[in-house]
């Protein structure tokens, strides 16, 4: 849910004072496009799951990642802001964390993702205090393959694509 000043505003659900119940099947207040959209989600983790499993059998990581979650999110952000022309720093990654991994977590990934040749990290050469994460070859070529299979899910789940020109309020835009 989203307020006016268009931030996150999560329901009033009072904590129980008993112990939870599940809730029935029957009960559930989700509509069609929230159940299509769980239904994408559970697809893409299930595709993810493969694709990590080749990733590692293949070689390409010496061991996986410490928190698939965290790493997809570093990756997508890192490889974002650059094609966007503004590549983040370390500092401004840690902030997308600060609510679940400290920045000390952050680092660890960073420098895992580094080892594997996915990211680089560049001295910005105005502010010499600043570093720059940016993506390799590498990260081009796996999230290329690992968007390929995003679009592919979406498409099997009904989303549709339409050129820039197009007004279709399923449309992905970047508004970077």
């Amino acid at each position: 849910m989203r307020g006016d000043d268009n931030k996150v505003v999560l329901p009033n659900i009072a904590a129980a004072a008993v112990q939870p119940v599940s809730l029935d099947r029957m009960d559930s207040t989700l509509n069609v496009q929230e159940r299509a959209v769980l239904a994408l989600d559970v697809a893409w983790i299930d595709w993810r799951a493969e694709f990590r499993r080749k990733v590692v059998a293949s070689g390409v990581m010496d061991r996986p990642w410490r928190s698939v979650f965290e790493a997809d999110m570093i990756l997508s952000i890192v490889a974002h802001r650059w094609l966007s022309g503004r590549p983040i720093t370390h500092k401004e990654l840690a902030t997308y964390f600060e609510q679940f991994a400290t920045e000390a977590t952050v680092s660890r990934h960073v420098s895992d993702m580094e080892e594997a040749g996915m990211i680089v990290r560049e001295t910005d050469p105005l502010d010499r205090r600043r570093i720059f994460l940016l993506p390799t070859e590498r990260l081009e070529a796996m999230g290329r393959t690992f968007l390929q299979g995003r679009i592919r899910t979406m498409s099997d789940h009904g989303f549709v694509w339409s050129d820039e020109s197009g007004t279709d309020s399923k449309t992905a835009s970047d508004p970077a």
